[in-house]
């Protein structure tokens, strides 16, 4: 680090100075450095500078601190990013409440700003386990970078789902890289920068907190296009996310739950205060593909959908229709029950094959390359 990035830095680690007080330091005396070196007379003369952060400042300009976190990081293979970094994830530069600074092991990449991020409860049952693996791992092998939490439950089986399909994951901790949390993720941690990052905005050996959680949530929500909460309690950090996403702009999607189960309760809350319910991993990403253009210079194609013979021989014939069948002709002509009929209809439409049109009407969905 050069003479004012270590001076950034310092200022950083002193009483934890957030983006808005260190702008308006360097707006004040120029640069971080002079910041660095200003009388706590002129210090307090900041807003929002107080009696404590004027002498943390004081105390930290030749303690020492920084540069032996540098020195720390760097025997580690930890990168040290400032907000005003080249490096910086550039996504972040929308936010106010940016983080200064950014330890990362591993790397970011330019694919990665299509990314999802994937949260929940640190306890889940079997159906919050199999849905997050089932979405985490579609988004992943369609190059979607899942972004998570690190944390016990859906955390987990989020980014081992990334891990398992040959994606890349992102972890955003809530405490230092250097401090292994929870201790049964370390290895989980250590695989993680091979096919992503592990970041963090906490000093290499801060312990985790209950303040230090909602600052992770909120870099997670930033740094992703979309969160999906899949299963959460009411009072889930997940549920926080959700609304720093959508604080942000972004889009919130839940999994529906048991109406019975309160590890459910969280998801189906966000479903009722506006959430889109998320029924398929499938769904998720045609909407996407509208709302940020997530395929862009990525593989669109969707994968093969199995059908029976009898679902291929409505959809076949719904194609021979260019201004749609209606259902009861399609149970006539096959002859096939009225119930099986709708249960068909249905998977096709789920399966984005053919439209719903006025009067029970439904028509084939053109692609490309029939047209």
């Amino acid at each position: 680090m050069n003479e004012e990035k270590l001076s950034v830095f310092k200022l950083f680690l002193a009483a934890d100075i957030g983006y808005k007080r260190l702008i308006k330091l360097i707006e004040a005396f120029g640069t971080a450095k002079s910041a660095l070196n200003a009388s706590k007379r002129n210090l307090l003369q900041i807003e929002g500078i107080g009696e404590k952060t004027a002498d943390e400042i004081l105390r930290i300009k030749d303690s020492g601190k920084a540069e032996k976190e540098v020195d720390k990081a760097a025997k580690n293979n930890i990168n040290i990013i400032l907000f005003n970094d080249a490096e910086y994830p550039e996504v972040l530069n929308d936010f106010a409440d940016r983080p200064v600074a950014l330890y990362l092991k591993g790397n970011m990449t330019e694919k990665d700003i299509n990314s999802i991020a994937v949260v929940g409860s640190r306890k889940t049952t079997i159906y919050g386990k199999n849905v997050t693996s089932e979405f985490a791992g579609y988004f992943a092998k369609k190059g979607i970078t899942i972004i998570s939490g690190l944390a016990r439950g859906v955390d987990t089986e989020a980014h081992t789902a990334a891990l398992k399909n040959n994606g890349r994951t992102i972890a955003v901790l809530g405490n230092g890289l250097l401090f292994n949390y929870p201790p049964e993720n370390a290895n989980l941690q250590e695989k993680i920068p091979g096919f992503g990052a592990v970041i963090s905005e906490f000093p290499l050996e801060q312990k985790p907190d209950l303040w230090t959680f909602p600052r992770r949530n909120r870099i997670i929500a930033a740094l992703s296009k979309a969160t999906l909460v899949t299963e959460a309690a009411q009072k889930s950090g997940a549920v926080i996310t959700a609304k720093f996403a959508a604080e942000y702009g972004k889009d919130v999607f839940a999994v529906p739950g048991n109406i019975y189960s309160a590890f459910s309760k969280g998801t189906n809350d966000l479903i009722r205060d506006g959430a889109f319910p998320a029924l398929t991993p499938q769904s998720i990403l045609e909407q996407l593909a509208y709302t940020y253009n997530i395929y862009s210079g990525m593989e669109t194609q969707k994968p093969e959908v199995s059908l029976s013979q009898t679902e291929q021989k409505v959809l076949d014939l719904i194609k021979t229709f260019d201004d749609g069948l209606h259902s009861d002709i399609i149970a006539q002509k096959l002859n096939i029950e009225i119930p099986e009929t709708s249960a068909i209809i249905f998977k096709l439409e789920l399966e984005g094959l053919i439209k719903a049109e006025p009067g029970q009407f439904y028509t084939a969905v053109r692609t490309t390359e029939q047209n």
